[in-house]
């Protein structure tokens, strides 16, 4: 059970890294990954996006591939830690995960993928979500106002009647 004080926020991703062929990840992604906040860290609650040609269609529960915690660490040195994250694709499953413990700095291709295409190493980052805010908002309001305009504008036609 989560905290009273926990929040869910949304991160962008990305698995990157050079051609498989030079020993890169086989399937490169982005998506976006959605976390309820912890005191250390947080827990990925969903992933969507892509992995190679794959789209991802679910968040594997914990255990299930090469021992994943679902764990995110956004404000740490390596925001995922050895264990890391799997997911089910159009594929089958793929596993991504840190390469250094949390708390220690990665270098190069940090991150490792294992699934559909075999293992390769990568470099995966987040970045928080941007937090839209739609012209449609602004259209509700200008919306709100001229409905508001408009009833004072009735109200002031309405005849007066006495009794």
């Amino acid at each position: 059970m989560a905290p009273a004080s926990a929040s869910t926020l949304t991160f962008d991703w990305t698995l990157t890294g050079p051609a498989a062929s030079l020993g890169g990840v086989a399937e490169p992604g982005s998506g976006t990954l959605s976390v309820t906040t912890g005191s250390t860290s947080d827990t990925i609650t969903a992933v969507t996006g892509t992995l190679g040609s794959f789209t991802i269609t679910g968040l594997l529960p914990n255990g299930t591939l090469f021992g994943n915690d679902n764990l995110l660490y956004p404000n740490g040195t390596a925001p995922l830690d050895t264990n890391g994250f799997a997911v089910s694709t159009t594929g089958g499953n793929i596993a991504i995960w840190s390469d250094f413990a949390e708390g220690t700095p990665p270098t190069g291709n940090a991150y490792g993928e294992d699934g559909v295409g075999g293992y390769g190493q990568g470099t995966f980052a987040i970045t928080p979500a941007p937090v839209p805010l739609p012209s449609s908002v602004w259209m509700l309001l200008l919306g709100l106002g001229g409905l508001g305009l408009g009833a004072g504008r009735l109200r002031i036609a309405q005849p007066e009647t006495r009794i």
